[in-house]
């Protein structure tokens, strides 16, 4: 269960990078000492990247623009599988120039979602926005917790914040702006009906290799049929940022083994999301209380 739970999380080092980084890397072992390691990969970068010089501003550690790339997990993960490291590194960097690419585009309406997020996220992300990483402000909204609801802007390979300049760019208010989000993700999402089949109690449902997967809770309407289908009894968790278990099994066993298994799931994740259950009821979410 846990492998199939984990299953999405691998396969962020297998993503593919451009052809011509995969040459350069394939003919140059990459150093795995720090400085040597922060050199390669700012050669490798330059070379990949349109968006200006890039610079060694320390150990791990590049700039590009105004932003910060921090090389230090990539680096943890070559010291682990130094054969695999080339690959790695090239899927990371090719990230780096997509989503700087996608942080440069214009916003536009129907790229807006909204996310959930921690409550030290949020409060993080706020710092460094006030840093001038994002224009304007983050407009986020409680959910149930300490997670928060937060709008983002959907890009071809990354997801950014939404800045209160760029959505006052679109003529949208915060309410607004709320509201397509939810109804954007309506649209993206594949529906409930066919993504999740009712289980039995003693098994689990996984919707899983999505970053919005946990943003179905705020389409709260969506998923009474699965809680009509299941008898009524639906329980949700949100382990991670790109994963949702649910369950029909509210008894107190049924509960105590899904609260193990996120835990350990969270654990394991690099994404770790939250540790609540959370009950579905007709008039909303009911936070299932820690015994």
């Amino acid at each position: 269960m846990l492998r199939r739970l984990l299953a999405p999380l691998a396969r962020l080092a297998l993503l593919l990078a451009t052809a011509t980084a995969a040459t350069a890397a394939a003919a140059q072992p990459v150093p795995l000492d720090e400085d040597g390691f922060t050199r390669h990969a700012a050669g490798l970068l330059q070379r990949t990247s349109s968006s200006g010089a890039v610079t060694v501003l320390g150990p791990l550690t590049l700039g590009l623009g105004d932003a910060q790339i921090n090389l230090d997990r990539i680096h943890a993960l070559c010291q682990r599988d130094d054969e695999g490291c080339a690959e790695r590194l090239d899927a990371f960097l090719h990230d780096v120039t997509t989503a700087m690419g996608d942080a440069q585009a214009k916003p536009s309406a129907d790229a807006l979602r909204v996310v959930l997020r921690s409550a030290a996220y949020v409060t993080s992300a706020r710092a460094s926005i006030a840093r001038g990483s994002v224009p304007g402000r983050l407009d986020a909204r409680p959910f149930f917790g300490g997670l928060m609801a937060v709008p983002v802007l959907d890009g071809e390979r990354s997801v950014q914040l939404l800045g209160s300049k760029q959505r006052e760019e679109l003529g949208l208010d915060d309410d607004q702006a709320y509201a397509r989000g939810l109804q954007n993700l309506r649209t993206r999402l594949v529906p409930l009906a066919v993504a999740a089949p009712p289980v039995a109690p003693g098994r689990l449902g996984v919707l899983a290799d999505d970053v919005y997967q946990p943003s179905r809770l705020l389409l709260h309407d969506s998923w009474a049929g699965l809680a009509e289908a299941q008898g009524g009894v639906l329980v949700v968790a949100v382990p991670a940022t790109d994963l949702l278990l649910y369950s029909a099994d509210d008894s107190p066993a049924g509960l105590t083994a899904l609260r193990a298994l996120v835990a350990d799931t969270m654990a394991r994740a690099p994404n770790p999301l939250a540790p609540l259950l959370l009950r579905w009821r007709p008039e909303g979410w009911e936070l299932v209380p820690a015994r």
